[in-house]
């Protein structure tokens, strides 16, 4: 099971907490793919990797998807956890739980996305009482149900996101129009869980680089972090 994060050259920074707590609260043992522009200019954990999607002017803001249409056509992974560079990891995951909703997702090809944070539990319009597997409550996103396309941390089945995807989106836009695309489709369902097997807060508020939000991380964590300087970029505060 591959974790792919998603960032660009002006959130790059966020890389270095992001990988800090996926090492202590999911482990140095997951592989991840960082895919972003220019190379970073700092160390990478072991088990991370970065690919460069090519020159950041090329992919504006209004050209997101394009970038990642790009990623995905040069992967070979049947699915994979997507993930932005600042959402930072707040507690230990529930690494068994990740790991049988991937499973689910290899095997049952209609699967299009299974959230592993909360936020299709919290969605309007949510079948809750879908199924299960193993000891993990399913969620079902109905049709009228908001943000299907949520970039939030969830499994991917590559074949079907990139049936999802078209050129010249924005993030924004690929959550809304892709939102009203998916609700079309018969053939594929975007699915949750009532257990809650990844926890994380927006490390960037507002689309802010220059800003950064600790409030929900540990006070050990942020000061074993500032010790480290990876906010320094930032002021070296919120």
């Amino acid at each position: 099971m591959r974790v792919v994060v998603l960032t660009s050259d002006k959130y790059l920074p966020a890389v270095r907490p992001f990988a800090y707590l996926f090492g202590k609260y999911w482990g140095s043992d997951v592989p991840v793919t960082v895919a972003g522009y220019s190379r970073p200019n700092f160390d990478l954990p072991a088990n991370f990797d970065f690919i460069s999607l090519g020159r950041q002017e090329d992919y504006p803001f209004n050209k997101w998807s394009d970038a990642l249409i790009k990623l995905l056509g040069s992967m070979i992974d049947e699915a994979f956890v997507l993930m932005l560079e600042d959402y930072w990891i707040t507690r230990p995951v529930n690494r068994d739980a990740v790991q049988i909703l991937f499973d689910y997702a290899v095997q049952f090809g209609y699967v299009l996305k299974i959230d592993i944070c909360a936020d299709r539990l919290y969605a309007f319009g949510t079948d809750l009482d879908y199924s299960h597997v193993a000891y993990l409550d399913l969620i079902k996103s109905m049709p009228g149900s908001p943000y299907h396309m949520s970039l939030y941390p969830g499994i991917w089945r590559r074949d079907n996101l990139l049936r999802c995807l078209v050129p010249g989106e924005s993030p924004h836009e690929l959550e809304l129009v892709g939102t009203t695309r998916v609700s079309h489709l018969q053939d594929m369902i975007v699915l949750g869980t009532r257990q809650w097997p990844l926890k994380i807060t927006l490390g960037l508020r507002g689309q802010d680089p220059n800003h950064i939000n600790l409030e929900e991380l540990s006070p050990e964590d942020v000061k074993a972090m500032q010790d480290l300087g990876y906010f320094k970029v930032y002021g070296d505060k919120p």
